[in-house]
């Protein structure tokens, strides 16, 4: 049996309604388009309802042990076990969470000293993802700080061209939301759709 779906079929069993085929359908995508199969979509995902004490997010990427845990925002207990809330949110939950797979298997997990999201490799994956998911490319302002000399020392400040470190953080949720504002920095960098079931999250 081919090897995913043995993956789909478990989710299906345990989350029914399909969860899987559309939960690994969209990761096949996203690992065969955005990331030229460099990263593998069978990775396990774990939906719980608990609050995780790692933080106060809706899931992360397990590098250690190569599962996905998305927390209690996305899923409820019903008479018939744990299901999904919100189909599309799961998917933009995982569009960022396989972007630090990428980060860490393709790019060698190399992180700044302020953290995952706010480093080289962080913004060169979700680079690498955006045109898919989000149908915009983002190649270029991807460089929130910029250098500036000011007398003898040279600091840095933040870059008006690009996105900011909170919307890169964000991916690709932040990338929606500018897309509706008719964001100026993106406005002209549209260069598709996003898949169709994401569709439906950006409005």
């Amino acid at each position: 049996m081919y090897p995913l779906q043995q993956y789909k079929d478990a989710a299906n069993l345990f989350y029914g309604n399909n969860t899987g085929d559309v939960l690994y359908g969209f990761l096949e995508k996203l690992c065969s388009e955005a990331f030229e199969n460099t990263i593998s979509p069978e990775i396990p995902i774990i939906l719980t309802t608990a609050q995780s004490a790692y933080n106060r997010f809706e899931g992360w990427y397990n590098h250690t042990a190569n599962t996905i845990e998305l927390v209690r925002y996305h899923s409820k207990s019903t008479k018939d076990g744990i299901v999904p809330r919100s189909i599309p949110k799961i998917l933009m939950t995982l569009a960022h969470e396989f972007c630090h797979v990428y980060q860490y298997q393709v790019l060698g997990g190399k992180t700044g000293s302020r953290g995952a999201h706010r480093c080289r490799s962080w913004y060169d994956a979700i680079t690498k993802a955006s045109p898919f998911v989000t149908g915009v490319d983002i190649d270029g302002i991807c460089k929130p700080l910029k250098s500036e000399r000011v007398g003898n020392n040279v600091r840095k400040v933040s870059n008006p061209e690009s996105l900011t470190e909170v919307e890169l953080t964000h991916f690709p949720d932040s990338i929606f939301k500018l897309i509706k504002k008719k964001d100026n920095r993106i406005i002209n960098r549209i260069v598709g759709s996003p898949p169709d079931d994401l569709v439906r999250q950006c409005g």
